[in-house]
């Protein structure tokens, strides 16, 4: 048998499998770069993604925020208003004519009850629930939970006050006794809302604490890709096993030649 035939095509079978596993090295290359690719824009479009979402939610708790600190400003100037009446009311006997009040009274009702529709956020009563408004309650969203609680409306306080007082003597003084335990009692129930608004705002810029916390975990960790990136790591452990596996091959080759022509020679 000729030895040379036999290492010549041993060899011109080697040569056809390297250059055959270049090209499987070139086409593993490529695929290897689009899966890099894939993985860095997977990596980028999930960080937009959360990074717009937290973003949208800090936005809308601080709207909501935003609404509690409006609505209290409020209620503490009609709470004003309501200890205006209060005192006047307990100093009445200093009057001749006890009715005479009534003027002085009305008028503390009216900037009552315009402090109650003028407070307003993007267009929205805080203060007062309408017949025809679009919905009955505050409501603050997030991607994660949402809030809400029931729209008050403290100018039914200013009628009812305004119809025990204008509606009675005030010369009474069982009247004026009333008159004045309706006023506490609208007190009372203005604070109770107050306390609402409060216990909502606190929920809100605790989630809002959250909400900026994992924004700038997330923006630590993306921070951290940047260096050490796992899609790429995934990609170059893929082409070292390739590349490792490509000289592993080349080696049995050529050592398959050489067994072969050293056994012949033998």
């Amino acid at each position: 048998m000729d030895v040379n035939a036999i290492n010549n095509n041993n060899i011109s079978s080697l040569n056809t499998s390297v250059s055959s596993l270049q090209s499987e090295r070139s086409s593993s290359k490529s695929r290897i770069e689009n899966s890099e690719k894939e993985a860095l824009n997977l990596n980028i479009n999930n960080y937009n993604k959360q990074r717009d979402e937290l973003s949208l939610n800090v936005q809308s708790l601080n709207d909501g925020i935003a609404i509690t600190k409006i609505a209290q400003n409020s209620i503490e100037k009609q709470q004003d208003y309501l200890k205006n009446i209060q005192n006047k009311l307990e100093n009445i006997n200093n009057l001749e004519n006890k009715n005479d009040i009534k003027q002085s009274i009305n008028e503390d009702l009216r900037a009552f009850n315009q402090i109650a529709y003028e407070t307003k956020y993007q267009r929205e009563n805080l203060l007062v629930n309408n017949y025809n408004d679009e919905k009955n309650s505050i409501d603050i969203n997030t991607s994660f939970v949402n809030f809400s609680m029931d729209k008050p409306n403290t100018a039914s306080f200013a009628n009812d006050i305004f119809e025990s007082i204008n509606n009675s003597d005030l010369n009474n003084s069982l009247n004026v006794n009333n008159s004045m335990d309706k006023v506490a009692s609208s007190s009372s129930k203005l604070q109770n809302i107050y306390d609402q608004f409060t216990d909502f705002g606190n929920k809100l810029e605790e989630s809002a604490r959250d909400s900026i916390k994992e924004q700038i975990d997330l923006f630590n960790q993306n921070k951290i890709n940047k260096d050490k990136n796992f899609g790429k790591e995934s990609s170059d452990f893929s082409k070292t096993n390739v590349n490792a596996n490509a000289g592993y091959l080349a080696a049995s080759q050529a050592n398959i030649v050489q067994e072969q022509s050293v056994r012949l020679l033998s």
